[in-house]
């Protein structure tokens, strides 16, 4: 890789600044994006969507880390639509991937689908929350050639930096 900007050899790191003023920080980074104002919410949808796309998310991590398991219930127009199913004690559940059943989203040994739908016992259908952001975040309208103009960044500069981060993690 080469020495970057002033770092010794043997530290590889790289510093990209997404800002659209090249001042402070940004002006001594490896790389700056010019962002357009007020598109940094796009520039990480887009980012994400890539991540998914390439199959470069860690769901070990989500699994042992976060909610992705966790189902949620999908009843439009009712009250509980979009919450999360919960057993007789409150706790979330999620669909072990073993057996199919239901448990507790907060046991240790638990192993967890992170995709389908479930039918819960009262018959209401629910999705791991991992489903719903993919489903969401595959979606074209996160594709960086669909948000690239919007956002002043290079489709090719967005797949780039998404596989960087990738490779990084």
């Amino acid at each position: 890789l080469g020495q970057l900007k002033g770092r010794p050899a043997g530290n590889r790191a790289k510093f990209v600044s997404v800002n659209p003023v090249r001042t402070g920080y940004s002006s001594i980074a490896d790389e700056w994006l010019g962002i357009t104002p007020g598109t940094d919410g796009l520039f990480v949808l887009a980012l994400v969507h890539e991540l998914f796309r390439a199959d470069r998310i860690d769901l070990d991590f989500l699994v042992r880390y976060t909610n992705a398991p966790w189902l949620v219930i999908d009843a439009p127009g009712t009250a509980d639509h979009g919450l999360f199913a919960r057993d007789a004690e409150g706790q979330p559940v999620c669909c072990d991937q073993a057996d199919g059943r239901l448990a507790s989203a907060l046991l240790p040994d638990v192993a967890p689908r992170l995709v389908g739908e479930v039918t819960l016992p009262d018959g209401r259908k629910a999705r791991p929350v991992f489903a719903l952001m993919a489903a969401e975040y595959l979606d074209e309208r996160h594709a960086p050639e669909n948000v690239a103009a919007r956002i002043g960044i290079p489709a090719e500069t967005i797949r780039r930096i998404a596989a960087e981060l990738a490779h990084a993690a």
